[in-house]
């Protein structure tokens, strides 16, 4: 399985790419949405985790390009996750699949990438829901 981790914090994406390795991903990464957006033309992703508050173009514009330009796709698109440090807000149900608080929790991590591929597979679920920024370890 292949993903994508956005996100103009470069610890954020060292930390992130770090535990999806320990969850057997392949992954890449993009500091903004532009590079995601063009990632996305050049490679395939089953999973893009997106970070909502980026400078230029924020993660919602992101990932509503990446889910427009790939929703011709046999899979359907990648699996979309919004990571924010926010609480999770109901529009972000129409374009992403699950949401993940920051700080990240492997076990959540792993929980929330679970559900959200549930949800693209089967359609006519509820998006997988996070409680907001997370608490406990990092790893």
């Amino acid at each position: 399985m292949r993903a994508l981790v956005v996100d103009d914090d470069s610890m954020n994406r060292e930390l992130l790419r770090r535990m999806l390795v320990r969850l057997g991903w392949s992954v890449d990464d993009a500091s903004d949405g532009r590079a995601a957006q063009a990632s996305c033309e050049h490679a395939s992703y089953d999973l893009v985790l997106v970070d909502l508050m980026m400078p230029g173009i924020d993660g919602m514009a992101t990932a509503g390009a990446i889910r427009a330009a790939t929703k011709e796709a046999a899979s359907g698109g990648p699996c979309l996750i919004a990571a924010s440090g926010s609480e999770r807000r109901d529009d972000h149900d129409a374009v992403f699949d699950g949401f993940l608080g920051k700080p990240f929790i492997l076990s959540e991590l792993a929980s929330c990438i679970e559900a959200a591929l549930k949800c693209r597979r089967q359609p006519g679920l509820p998006p997988s829901r996070g409680d907001g920024p997370a608490t406990g370890s990092a790893i």
